[in-house]
């Protein structure tokens, strides 16, 4: 009885500490201590809870970088050429694997400037999205569950109910299941709500997994270049009535929770698909908390269209997981073990994501070979 005692007290001061951590860390958007034995780029759905994690958190072993900040480049160890920022899962794997196999592979940002990158310059690339190329150079590492939906400008704050072929007719501009298009501007029409469709930007996994989930490929006939070129799970490309983009769930319900800097804002709404709620209606700010959307986190998400449910990843090298050099335990544990303690789930939950029952399970990582 008394080590369970113990035990349990242990967990509550665990637990407590990590809460106690969250507001710091979460302030801190480049790492705190930036010259670490790992660095970590790529996604933004993901950046900020890794930011927690490692700042002030139990992971003080990474070095978690923005996909967006200024300066515009990032140095992530002593030594290392500066590069641009990865900003986004495509473009931080597309980093790592330089940074892996420097002799096939250039580092090129959305400018199409060139980067030559040395082994472990990169070690982790954050992903919200599963892998598109095929291989086994790098592993994809189940991180944290998420839900995708759509966040929409409405001035009347009133709840959002949308089905899948309304979200894909409103991304296509096509007519069917309630939508109109509007003879005039050609834009998709539900009631009274004129929408104008957004876009993440190219390399954002939000945007590849949110294509995928409502089947359609965007065009500039519906979608100008102009909206196509958002950051992730930002609030302020919602500026008029009707504006409707991409937006996790996680995202959204850690902005309103406080647990990161907000980019929403009053007559914004985040929309229930075919039934299933994005945030938990029995919840409210700051304790929101995630919904019948996300699905079971015991079990790995189907893919494919009407499939709002998503795990996070992050990837690191498949020879990590065989590897006996130190620096591999280093960089296994951090995607691995220390993701699995009380302090660990206590901060992915409070950043809007479900904790999996696989985290870091090799067996159910996804397979990929380095991208260009």
């Amino acid at each position: 009885m008394k080590l369970k005692s113990f035990q349990a007290v242990g967990a509550i001061c665990v637990t407590a500490l990590a809460l106690g951590l969250i507001s710091s860390a979460s302030a801190s958007a480049e790492p705190t201590t930036p010259d670490r034995p790992l660095a970590a780029v790529g996604s933004d759905t993901i950046q900020d809870v890794w930011n927690a994690l490692t700042n002030a958190g139990p992971i003080r072993t990474v070095a978690s970088y923005d996909a967006f900040g200024t300066p515009a480049t990032i140095v992530t160890k002593t030594g290392v050429t500066a590069f641009t920022r990865p900003n986004g899962s495509g473009a931080g794997v597309k980093a790592l694997s330089a940074s892996l196999n420097p002799l096939n592979h250039v580092y090129k940002d959305s400018a199409n400037n060139s980067f030559t990158l040395k082994r472990n310059d990169v070690d982790i690339a954050r992903s919200s999205s599963s892998p598109s190329v095929a291989g086994t150079d790098l592993t994809f590492l189940p991180f944290a569950r998420d839900a995708m939906t759509v966040a929409v400008k409405d001035s009347t704050n009133t709840p959002l109910n949308l089905t899948t072929q309304q979200i894909a007719n409103i991304f296509s501009c096509t007519a069917g299941d309630g939508v109109t298009i509007d003879g005039t501007t050609g834009k998709p029409v539900i009631g009274t709500m004129t929408f104008t469709p957004k876009l993440p930007q190219a390399a954002s996994g939000t945007r590849a997994f949110f294509v995928k989930a409502i089947g359609v490929t965007p065009n500039t006939t519906c979608i100008p270049d102009v909206e196509q070129n958002y950051p992730e799970n930002n609030g302020a490309a919602l500026i008029n009535d009707g504006d409707i983009i991409a937006f996790s769930a996680a995202q959204w319900i850690a902005q309103k929770n406080g647990a990161m800097a907000n980019t929403t804002a009053a007559g914004q709404v985040l929309a229930n698909i075919d039934g299933l709620k994005a945030i938990d209606p029995a919840t409210a700010a700051p304790a929101l908390a995630p919904g019948d959307l996300y699905g079971n986190a015991a079990v790995a998400p189907a893919s494919g269209k009407g499939i709002f449910a998503r795990d996070t990843y992050n990837v690191v090298s498949s020879s990590t997981q065989t590897s006996k050099l130190i620096y591999s335990l280093v960089l296994s544990n951090a995607v691995t073990t220390n993701l699995k303690t009380i302090g660990s789930k206590v901060i992915i939950n409070k950043f809007g994501f479900k904790t999996l029952s696989y985290v870091g399970d090799w067996t159910m990582g996804k397979k990929s070979g380095y991208t260009n």
